[in-house]
């Protein structure tokens, strides 16, 4: 467990701990979607009537979301990929992921490929994904993924946990994990604390939106497939995916992203399936030694993770665990195409940008395939295709 809490600090750390980024020296082209739908984006705030603001004790506590969902209207008038102006500001003022201003305003001026309040495609109904951003991270930062699973026929809700992320309330006040006086110490109890309480978002927002008694879900009820819902998560907002799938028994799946294990339980099982993606640095002795570190350190460090992987796993009814060689911490997010200095920062060989995004987003759905349909569907041909992979299954049925 002890390691698994260093993982998730020293993840958190090399993303928001770093001096100011260099200026993109060069813009990628971002990845289109691959479905056959177009998709569109309606956002919402919801209110936990049962807790109170972090900050503000008068205000309930507020949960922003997101909805990705299929349509068939067409696009016409793309919009900025950061939208929202007061957001970028902050962005900005604040220093986002420790970016300049340079680097943020050319992140702000790539286009998304969503349509605004558009009608859904009422062809039929969709399987469900809640979706738990990284501490520190804004949803924005994911919105590639969600605009391709929104395209493969997905209903996508982004949460953005209050005072977890980096966005604006409806009211304009910034909400930033910066705010949060428990990070100050960032040990052990607070982080398992935070984990409790964003796996309380995700089954709010589950009430809320499978419900036409809300907003979202008098627009989204009628189309979602309840007994297909899957909660994913990058970083911290994976733990908080596996935590949401252990506690809610109608999450039939669970994606973690780049996320550490978070409890010290020894009398539990996940029956919900997992799939647990990790990312695996690749160094040369000469940049490990530079790094203060040595191969032999290194490949200790490794396989204690290693091992706290397979422990957390042993309770899995069944369990996926793959490791990308050449994925950063932030691979699984958009950072590659729009931040790229906080994946080359670090050095080390990269996966191309494209090739990291096409392949994590088709071990997503070969899991999510294997759990809809209840079959057994191989990673061979993944494997395979893509000399970066390891994997190992965990069944303990």
């Amino acid at each position: 467990m002890k390691q698994f809490i260093l993982l998730i600090l020293f993840l958190t750390n090399i993303v928001f701990a770093l001096p100011t980024s260099f200026a993109q020296s060069s813009r990628k082209i971002l990845p289109s979607h691959s479905g056959k739908y177009s998709v569109g984006v309606q956002h919402f705030e919801l209110q936990d009537p049962l807790r109170q603001d972090l900050l503000d004790s008068s205000k309930r506590h507020r949960i922003p979301i997101s909805i990705y969902y299929p349509t068939a209207e067409n696009l016409k008038n793309k919009k900025a990929y950061i939208a929202h102006p007061e957001l970028l500001k902050q962005m900005i003022a604040q220093a986002y992921n420790h970016q300049d201003s340079t680097s943020l305003l050319a992140m702000a001026a790539y286009t998304s490929q969503t349509i605004p309040n558009a009608a859904i495609a009422k062809t039929s109904k969709y399987p469900l994904l809640l979706f738990s951003h990284g501490l520190g991270v804004s949803q924005n930062n994911y919105l590639l993924f969600f605009e391709e699973w929104a395209s493969k026929g997905y209903i996508v809700i982004a949460i953005e946990h209050p005072y977890g992320g980096f966005t604006i309330f409806e009211d304009g006040q910034l909400s930033s994990s910066r705010q949060d006086p428990q990070l100050a110490s960032q040990d052990k109890g607070t982080l398992l604390k935070i984990l409790k309480q964003w796996a309380m978002d995700i089954s709010l927002v589950l009430d809320m939106v499978t419900t036409n008694t809300s907003k979202p879900g008098k627009a989204f009820a009628a189309y979602i497939r309840t007994q297909y819902i899957a909660a994913i998560g990058h970083s911290l907002g994976g733990n908080a995916a596996v935590l949401a799938s252990l506690k809610d028994t109608r999450i039939k799946a669970a994606i973690n992203m780049d996320g550490g294990t978070f409890d010290d339980k020894t009398n539990f099982t996940y029956k919900a399936p997992i799939l647990t993606l990790r990312s695996q640095p690749v160094y040369t002795d000469e940049e490990l030694i530079s790094r203060g570190r040595n191969r032999t350190d290194w490949n200790r460090m490794g396989q204690e993770i290693d091992e706290a992987f397979a422990a957390e796993m042993s309770h899995a009814t069944l369990g996926y665990e793959l490791k990308i060689a050449g994925a950063a911490h932030m691979t699984f997010s958009d950072a590659p195409f729009v931040l790229p200095d906080m994946i080359t920062r670090f050095g080390g060989k990269i996966i191309e940008a494209e090739r990291g995004f096409r392949l994590i987003n088709e071990v997503i759905h070969i899991f999510l395939e294997n759990v809809w349909s209840q079959q057994n569907i191989s990673f061979t041909q993944l494997v395979s295709a893509y000399s970066e992979v390891s994997l190992k299954i965990y069944r303990n049925r």
